[in-house]
Formats: C-alpha cells, structure tokens, sequence
C-alpha cells in the first residue's frame, strides 16, 4: 500500500504527463506556440475533470514545475 507522499507523487507525476501531453498537443495551435494564462486554465480544467482533482492543484503543480 502506497503511504501518502507516494500517492502525492504519483498524482504530481500524472498531473505533469498530463499537462506536457495537452500543451504538446495545443501548442503548434497558438500564437507564439506557448498558451496565454486563459488557455492554461482551460487546459487545467480540462485535465482536473479528467484526473478527478480540482484544477487549482494542477495550476499549481505545474506553476512550480513551469513557472
């Protein structure tokens, strides 16, 4: 059984998979190929939903990863 900072992360991990998926995904699409913050948070949201967590914990884990 995994204790609690291994499920921590586990999610931080998935979280930034998940991310570096959706902005390899997008950024070809975008001015600059970089998303502005309204894209970030509809990226985060869209991940969040899919993750099952809340997108304020995916903004902040990949703000101190990605600045």
């Amino acid at each position: 059984m995994l204790d609690r900072d291994q499920i921590d992360t586990f999610a931080r991990d998935e979280i930034l998979s998940a991310w570096a998926d959706a902005i390899a995904a997008v950024s070809p699409h975008l001015p600059g190929g970089h998303p502005m913050p309204v894209d970030r948070i509809g990226i985060a949201r869209r991940i969040a939903q899919r993750l099952g967590c809340p997108a304020g914990r995916v903004l902040e884990v990949v703000g101190a990863e990605h600045g």
